[in-house]
């Protein structure tokens, strides 16, 4: 029997580095090892990817070994997850298609390395702010980390579970409660934001949806992709998705 480990390892500069989005101290590079059979085991224990994804990045981080990765900016761990897949399995990725325009179903065939990566801009800071329209609030938002996600999912079953007949979906409001940390200048408690989100004026509302998701969607990894159809020779546009080849790619 092979007393060989899993020892591949490499380095990879965070989409955050250099800036100053965290109020607590984040490393500029970080060092993963490819994922172990055992590591595996820990990925397959839950479908709740947003809960076991940071566990197994932290599983898997070499340096720094006292990082929380659970507190990372969204962004910044589906960049490791991505960095940790390509670590483990290589950056061959194939995804499944059908064209829009003919139908035909197709095979897209690319390289997880070739993924453009947008740093965090240099006039993003911790607090994102945003002045509003209508009432020309000027509200200042955090960028979500995993935690909050995990908090925004775990008390949208929690009233889901306690008032069945809870019309629309509760993490519309919630999610704005672990976002909105200070409307002109005030911190405001968790408790009155779902209030201020709800008498919002809707403009107001799609404003600030708008501008927020801009910004988020503008940092990490690019997504964004267009292939041919092989058929009728037609653009097919969409975001990289992550299937079941991510990390169960098949060998051929």
């Amino acid at each position: 029997m092979s007393d060989k480990k899993v020892s591949i390892h490499e380095s990879y500069t965070l989409p955050s580095s250099g800036s100053d989005i965290y109020d607590f101290e984040v490393p500029e590079v970080v060092t993963l090892r490819a994922m172990s059979t055992l590591d595996e085991k820990l990925r397959l224990s839950s479908s709740n990817g947003i809960l076991i994804i940071p566990q197994l990045i932290k599983q898997c981080m070499i340096e720094p070994k006292d990082l929380d990765v659970a507190e990372l900016k969204m962004f910044d761990i589906q960049y490791l997850m991505y960095m940790l897949r390509i670590a483990t399995y290589g950056p061959d990725y194939k995804v499944e298609l059908r064209c829009p325009e003919c139908g035909h179903v197709f095979t897209a065939e690319m390289l997880l390395s070739d993924i453009p990566v947008n740093p965090v801009p240099d006039d993003i800071h911790e607090q994102l702010t945003i002045t509003l329209p209508v009432s020309e609030d000027v509200v200042e938002c955090s960028l979500q980390s995993a935690s909050d996600i995990t908090a925004i999912q775990n008390e949208s079953k929690r009233i889901l579970s306690k008032f069945p007949e809870y019309v629309g979906d509760p993490e519309f409001i919630i999610r704005w409660k672990y976002i909105i940390k200070t409307v002109n200048g005030a911190a405001v408690p968790k408790k009155d934001i779902q209030s201020y989100i709800e008498s919002m004026h809707a403009k107001d509302g799609a404003y600030l949806r708008s501008k927020y998701e801009k910004v988020v969607n503008s940092i990490g990894m690019d997504l964004s992709r267009i292939d041919i159809c092989p058929e009728c020779g037609e653009e097919v546009q969409y975001s990289l998705p992550v299937t079941t080849e991510f990390f169960r790619p098949s060998f051929d």
